[in-house]
C-alpha cells in the first residue's frame, strides 16, 4: 500500500472508481488497471498487485505495480483486486455474421471469434468489425472441398467451395484470401464417422489448399473426425486439427503433431451435445494429448450442429477441458494465447504484452481458483473501449 501511495503522489493520475466508462472520451488516450491480479494470458505465473496501462487503443504495458511506469495525467481504474485476463477467443463458431451474436459473445469477454465456414462476407464482417460491441470476426468464408464432399453431404450446406484439381486449389484458395479471408478451411472428411463414404480432396489437393494459404501469410484448419482422416490432414500440413477424432488416437499421432506444432481445437461441447456417447473417448484423446505437452486451442463449433450451444464465455467446453485433465491456466492459455494462433493473430492478440490490441477481461474471483468466476464479468474491454462495466460503487 506505501508504495502504491509513493507511486500515485509521483505520477499525475485521474482517479474514477465507479462511473460507467462506455464513452472512450471519459477516459482520454491513456487509462491503466491498478490493484489487480494478472494473467497475461502467457502461461506464466499470476501477477499480484499489478497495473495494465492502455494507450490508443493497446497495451502499452502490463505487470508489477512497482516496476511499470504510469503516463503522466492517466485516467486511473482501481478494480480492487478483480483479475485481469486477455479477452477470450472461440476458435471455431458457425453463424458468426450474426450482431446478435457478436455482442453476445463481447460482453461475456469473448472478444474474438472465429467462424469456420460461412459466406464470403467479408464486408459485413469490415463493418462490424467498426463496432467495438460486436466480437472481432476472424473468418474462413466457405470450406474447401470436393463436389458431393463434405458439408454438402451430409448437411446439404452450402458454404462450401469445391475443388476439382490440384490447379483448381490453389486458384480458389488465393482467390479466397485476396477477397479477405482471413484463414483457409479443408474438409478432411471421408465419411467413417457418418457410416457412408463421402468423397474428399486427394492428398495433393489438400496439400496445395494449406501450401497456397502458406505462401499468402495465413492458415489452414482442417476439419477431421477420425484418426485415419487425421493422419490426412497432418500429411497435407494442415496448422490445427477442428474437432478432437473420436476413435483411438495414437501415441505416434500426438508425437506428430507435437513435433509439427499443430495445434487441436477439440471441440468437447460439439461431442457433449451431440457426441452419441463419444464422450469418454474425446475427454480420453484430449487428455493424452495435452499430457504429452501438445497444444490446444478453445473452440466449440457454436451453432455448427442442430443442437443448442452456450452463446457467451464458453464454460461447458473449459469445464470439459478440466475433467480432461487440463489445469486452469492450460484452459485460459488455450482460450488466449493458443486460440490467437489458429486465428493467425498471435502477433496482435491473446495476451496482455506491450503492443497488443487492448482486449481485456477484468472478473471478480479467481478462475484459477474456480474456472467460473470469468463468468464474474467486472469489466470488459474490447479494441482499447470499456464496453462493459459492471463495477458496483465503493465504500472505504
Amino acid at each position: 500500500m506505501k508504495k502504491t501511495a509513493i507511486l500515485f503522489l509521483l505520477v499525475p493520475v485521474v482517479l474514477i472508481t465507479c462511473q460507467k466508462l462506455t464513452d472512450p472520451e471519459d477516459l482520454g488516450d491513456t487509462f491503466a488497471l491498478t490493484n489487480c491480479t494478472l494473467i497475461d494470458g502467457t502461461g506464466r505465473d499470476p501477477i499480484f498487485n499489478a497495473v495494465v496501462v492502455i494507450q490508443s487503443g493497446r497495451i502499452l504495458s502490463a505487470g508489477p505495480m512497482r516496476s511499470v511506469r504510469i503516463p503522466p495525467m492517466t485516467t486511473n481504474i482501481d478494480v480492487y483486486g478483480a483479475t485481469v485476463l486477455p479477452g477470450f477467443i472461440n476458435a471455431h463458431i458457425h453463424n458468426g455474421y450474426n450482431r446478435g451474436n457478436l455482442e453476445a459473445w463481447a460482453q461475456a469477454g469473448v472478444t474474438t471469434v472465429r467462424d469456420l465456414c460461412g459466406p464470403e462476407a467479408f464486408a459485413l464482417r469490415d463493418e462490424l468489425a467498426s463496432e467495438p460491441t460486436c466480437a472481432r470476426l476472424v473468418a474462413a468464408g466457405p470450406m474447401t472441398s470436393v463436389p458431393d464432399g463434405y458439408p454438402e453431404v451430409p448437411w446439404g450446406s452450402g458454404c462450401m467451395l469445391p475443388i476439382t484439381s490440384v490447379e483448381e486449389a490453389r486458384q480458389q484458395v488465393v482467390r479466397l484470401v485476396n477477397e479477405g479471408a482471413d484463414v483457409i478451411k479443408l474438409a478432411v472428411e471421408s465419411g467413417e464417422s457418418f457410416a457412408r463414404t463421402i468423397p474428399t480432396l486427394s492428398p495433393e489437393e489438400a496439400a496445395t489448399v494449406v501450401q497456397t494459404a502458406h505462401e499468402y501469410g495465413t492458415v489452414a484448419s482442417a476439419h477431421v473426425l477420425v484418426a485415419s482422416d487425421l493422419e490426412r490432414a497432418l500429411d497435407a500440413g494442415a496448422d490445427d486439427i477442428a474437432h478432437m477424432i473420436m476413435d483411438y488416437l495414437s501415441d505416434a499421432n500426438i508425437t506428430r503433431m507435437i513435433n509439427d506444432g499443430v495445434y487441436w481445437v477439440p471441440t468437447l461441447e460439439l461431442w457433449y451435445r451431440i457426441g452419441h456417447g463419444t464422450i469418454s473417448t474425446v475427454v480420453t484423446n484430449l487428455r493424452k494429448f495435452s499430457r504429452a505437452g501438445g497444444l490446444v486451442a478453445l473452440g466449440t463449433d457454436y451453432d455448427g450442429y442442430d443442437a443448442t450451444f452456450e452463446l457467451g464465455m464458453p464454460m461447458v467446453e473449459m469445464e470439459w477441458m478440466l475433467e480432461a485433465g487440463m489445469s486452469p491456466m492450460q484452459v485460459i492459455v488455450a482460450g488466449t494465447k493458443n486460440a490467437a494462433a489458429v486465428c493467425n493473430r498471435q502477433a496482435d492478440l491473446g495476451t496482455l504484452e506491450t503492443g497488443k490490441i487492448a482486449d481485456v477481461l477484468v472478473v471478480n474471483g479467481d478462475p484459477l481458483e474456480d474456472i467460473r468466476a470469468l463468468t464474474d464479468v467486472r469489466l470488459v474491454i474490447h479494441d482499447g473501449v470499456i464496453i462493459r462495466d459492471e463495477r458496483q460503487t465503493e465504500t472505504d
